[in-house]
């Protein structure tokens, strides 16, 4: 039924509604087919892949574009990204060095439940560099979390100390996303956009520059509210240290192949972090690092063990999501719809256009399922703005594509937020006012930024 709605949207969008005679039927078709992805997105009616797929031909049998036209976002490096995050993520695990790090952190916080509360943002810290996932964070944190609320008799749904443990790894995990490139599978998609419309890549370097301080500071502010909304119910947790230390000791010794998968992504980050220096892409240097972890003989996982943990229907979806954004910008829709439905900021100032975007797209996470849909539905609507009001089209796509993420308030709202509910810790009641507040926190921090370090910087 839902994908019938969408179906006949489409085809009034595409042949009915009556647009002004200026607009090609390109951009119709476009339009078209930016209400069915829409609609499909919210109501999630089919699958991700397939609603990838059907996007794909209604690009090219509507005439919104060509069939080279309706698979070029296939083309886009930054989708790669993706594939490249969840195999170096995949090799992470495999070799069970992110479980080490995470565990051996946790431990430096001993038997204090604040003091793990640090910890674990510590771990997500550091794992935000070496695992380009936050999905993949998150299912690694759980059961360490779950663990440590066994080890001192939790009851389950009833622990202050493992409510906010799963919050801190949902929500703050999720702003310290932002400031990496390879952090979230929205950033790629937002530097593969900017990518198409300006013809100018997005360095990892570059984004960190921008999006790292802001997003780290957030997060730690998140991490002091959240333990003052969820107070420990115990001043110490002694078996909590046990636990851990009797983890670490299961996995004995530090192995060759944590060793290796340790070399490989420093080698990966410090490649990553330089290469304003050096001009090598940065999918360039992901391919070279899963090359490595992939080795016969020399790596820690062979192909047919890293397919499984790449997801490929999101690829389908977001190469889709790019193909249609860039039809978007090429028909001229985008540029119609930027200036119908942003043309009363269009005397303002270009902070306070900012703030208030940021403002309105952290509201429609009501409507999206994750910040990657939602980067690809408005981003080239942002864009399209940007360019009609002669602004600079990439600090209007970075500034909002990195408050595309700000989706705390629904269990559906994101992945993380999903699989925190799965645990049954927490209740749907407990995730919507925690993420009410972490959602006023985000898009009110991100407005600061927009008038302080980003103004500083030369951005805004």
């Amino acid at each position: 039924m839902l994908l019938m709605l969408a179906i006949v949207t489409f085809g009034l969008v595409t042949y009915v509604v009556p647009f002004p005679e200026t607009l090609s039927h390109e951009a119709r078709a476009t339009l078209g087919v930016a209400a069915f992805a829409i609609i499909v997105w919210m109501t999630q009616a089919v699958s991700q892949g397939l609603s990838g797929l059907i996007i794909v031909f209604l690009l090219a049998i509507s005439g919104a574009t060509d069939l080279n036209g309706a698979l070029v976002g296939y083309s886009n490096s930054s989708l790669w990204l993706i594939v490249i995050g969840f195999i170096m993520a995949g090799a992470m695990e495999k070799s069970q060095l992110s479980k080490r790090i995470a565990l051996a952190l946790v431990r430096v916080a001993g038997g204090s439940p604040i003091k793990i509360y640090w910890a674990v943002a510590a771990v997500l810290a550091v794992l935000t560099f070496l695992v380009p996932s936050i999905t993949a964070r998150t299912l690694l944190m759980i059961p360490i979390i779950l663990g440590i609320g066994k080890a001192f008799e939790a009851e389950q749904g009833n622990s202050n100390i493992v409510k906010a443990l799963l919050f801190i790894v949902a929500m703050s995990g999720t702003m310290m996303s932002i400031g990496v490139l390879t952090g979230h599978v929205g950033n790629p998609i937002t530097a593969g956009l900017i990518e198409g419309a300006t013809g100018e890549a997005v360095s990892w370097s570059e984004w960190f520059k921008i999006g790292g301080l802001p997003a780290f500071s957030l997060a730690a502010i998140s991490v002091f509210i959240i333990q003052k909304m969820w107070k420990p119910e115990v001043g110490t947790l002694e078996s909590a240290g046990t636990y851990v230390h009797r983890e670490l000791a299961a996995m004995g010794p530090i192995t060759r192949d944590e060793k290796y998968t340790a070399v490989v992504f420093v080698a990966t980050l410090l490649l990553w972090a330089t290469d304003s220096f050096h001009g090598f892409a940065v999918g360039v240097i992901g391919l070279l690092s899963i090359i490595f972890l992939m080795l016969p003989d020399i790596g820690v996982m062979t192909w047919k063990e890293a397919q499984p943990k790449v997801p490929w229907d999101v690829f389908v979806l977001y190469g889709a999501g790019l193909s249609m954004g860039t039809a978007l910008t090429t028909s001229g829709a985008a540029e119609w719809l930027a200036s119908t439905l942003f043309s009363p900021l269009n005397n303002l100032s270009i902070p306070i256009q900012l703030i208030i975007m940021i403002w309105a797209i952290t509201l429609l996470q009501v409507f999206f399922t994750g910040g990657g849909p939602k980067t690809t539905a408005l981003t080239p609507i942002v864009i399209a703005h940007a360019v009609t009001i002669g602004a600079d089209p990439r600090a209007f796509a970075l500034v909002l594509g990195m408050n595309m993420h700000h989706q705390y308030l629904l269990p559906v709202s994101n992945m993380p937020n999903a699989v925190a509910m799965g645990t049954g810790e927490i209740t749907s009641r407990e995730l919507n006012k925690t993420g009410a507040v972490m959602s006023v926190l985000g898009a009110a921090f991100m407005s600061l930024m927009v008038v302080t370090y980003w103004t500083w910087i030369g951005l805004v």
